[in-house]
């Protein structure tokens, strides 16, 4: 199996997930900021050899405790995305590798509405207490 990032977007255009193509040839989203975040979070999605990556950064969010803690908290929490400090920022970062045949829905369902969501939701929650998730 080889997916490509034609393939990607076309299974982001059918879920209306709207997509530009940056200067590498990358696909990129932005999640809006609304009133649970505040910030934008901007999504690059690679496909590079069978593996489907993203990196997300939310725009001009700057944590009010120490980023590594924050982190480190994140990913002894949550299994995915991977939450790691990069350039003076928190970014959420996760892969797949996809060699082995797998279906469509599994792809939509799995690696791409899954990881989107759970992107969002690590940003909202990053500075929160457990008890307040």
């Amino acid at each position: 199996m080889t997916i490509s990032t034609s393939q990607i977007r076309q299974y982001l255009d059918e879920l209306h997930i709207s997509t530009t193509i940056d200067e590498d040839g990358d696909l990129m989203l932005v999640q809006s900021a609304d009133e649970e975040f505040g910030h934008d979070v901007v999504i690059f999605i690679i496909v590079r050899n069978n593996r489907l990556s993203y990196i997300a950064s939310a725009r001009d969010y700057e944590p009010g405790q120490d980023l590594y803690f924050l982190a480190n908290r994140h990913n002894c929490r949550k299994v995915l995305p991977v939450a790691v400090v990069r350039d003076g920022q928190i970014r959420m970062e996760y892969s797949f590798l996809l060699d082995e045949e797998v279906s469509k829905e599994y792809i939509v369902e799995n690696c791409i509405k899954m990881v989107l969501g759970s992107i969002w939701r690590a940003y909202v929650d990053l500075e929160k207490d457990e008890e307040d998730q």
